[in-house]
This record gives C-alpha cells, structure tokens and sequence, in this order.
C-alpha cells in the first residue's frame, strides 16, 4: 500500500464540526526541508529561576519549515463521470486547502449555520477565534507534526468549458511548530511535537550502525 502525505485540522474555520483533511493526491516528487537557529543567544522557554535572579532559560530547537510540490488532477473523476468533478473540476479541493490559511471563526458559511442553529459560535477550536488553524503534517510514521501554513501559491494550468480549474500544482509553506510554540491545553499537538522530535533524536543515533550497512 502506497502511503499518502495529509493535512489535517480539527480547527475547521466553516463549521468547526468536522475535520479538514487534505491528501495529497501525488505524493509530491520534492519535500524541501530548511533549519534557522532561532535562538543563537541560549535563550528560550523559561525553565525557572529565583526571586532576584535571571530566569534559566531551555534552548528552543532549530526553527523547521516544509515546502512540499503538491499536485491536482480531475483526470480519474471526469473519466468515472463524478458528479463532483464533473460540476465543478478540482476547486473543492484546492478550496479545502485555502481554508487551512483563513482565520478561525472567520467564516461566513460557519456564521450563518451557527445562526440557524441557535449555537452562535463554534466552540471546541484547537487554537483561538481570529488565528490561523492548527494543522497537523503527516509525512509517514515518524514525521507527524503541528504546523501552521504560512504560505500557499496555486497554479491552476487546465480549465474545463466553464472555467473550474481540471489540474493544478500548489506550493505550500509549512511552519513547524514546536512544544515551546503551543499553549500548554494543547495536549495532542504538544505530543504530537514532542514525538516529532524524539523520532529525529533516535534516527540521529541510528546513522552509526547504519554506517556498517553503508560500508563506513
């Protein structure tokens, strides 16, 4: 079985019922990966300290962000004949994925359901009306992590007769976030973080043996 990256948010900024789940159709062809030392200094969270006293500090880890190639193609649903894909190309998708940058609580969709349902506003948000979505990452069993999409450019290079998009790429900027970046009442995605981390801590020391397999 061919496993498939996804983007996932249970801080859903239209109806904050259900989850956002965006797979990626294509696994993309190119992940990139860039480090930042965020606190060249030593600083960082507040590890405790005395009345009187500079506070210690815990150094933070690298600042981490993704770019991941994704792909989007209506070839397998117009061939089916999808009622979806037929009326309306790939544009819920891509749609999905722009949601994942609109702020929660945002939503005129999730206003005007909320109304009709006498609930006023969602409650139950991962993060905060007026900020962005917390987002899960998962690229595999050992990468799954908090991020929050920072950026997002969408090229739309086939249309059908009435102008839905049929193919697209999208590049999507991904911030890693870090335990040090989540307020404590986040429990999944501080251990989600904290897993994220110590998968990488494990394969790092994993490299010598695996240089015997490498030949040195």
């Amino acid at each position: 079985m061919l496993l498939k990256g996804m983007l996932l948010s249970f801080s859903d900024p239209v109806l904050g019922l259900v989850p956002t789940i965006v797979f990626c159709q294509y696994n993309p062809v190119e992940v990139t990966r860039t480090f930042t030392v965020t606190n060249p200094g030593g600083g960082g969270a507040t590890a405790g300290g005395t009345a009187g006293a500079p506070a210690r500090t815990a150094p933070l880890p690298a600042g981490e962000e993704y770019t991941l190639k994704l792909e989007f193609d209506a070839t397998d649903g117009l061939e089916t004949g999808g009622p979806l894909t037929t009326a309306l190309g790939i544009s819920p998708r891509l749609a999905a994925l722009e949601m994942l940058m609109q702020p929660v609580g945002s939503s005129l969709l999730g206003g005007l359901v909320g109304d009709l349902l006498g609930a006023g506003k969602p409650k139950g948000h991962a993060i905060p009306v007026g900020r962005p979505p917390l987002v899960f990452f998962a690229w595999g069993p050992a990468r799954i992590t908090p991020v929050r999409v920072k950026s997002m450019v969408i090229r739309e290079t086939a249309f059908d007769a009435l102008l839905n998009p049929t193919h697209a790429t999208v590049d999507v900027g991904l911030t890693v976030l870090r335990t040090a970046d989540l307020p404590k009442d986040e429990k999944l995605a501080r251990l989600a973080a904290d897993y994220y981390r110590g998968a990488r801590e494990v394969k790092s020391v994993l490299q010598l043996p695996q240089m015997l397999e490498l030949g040195g």
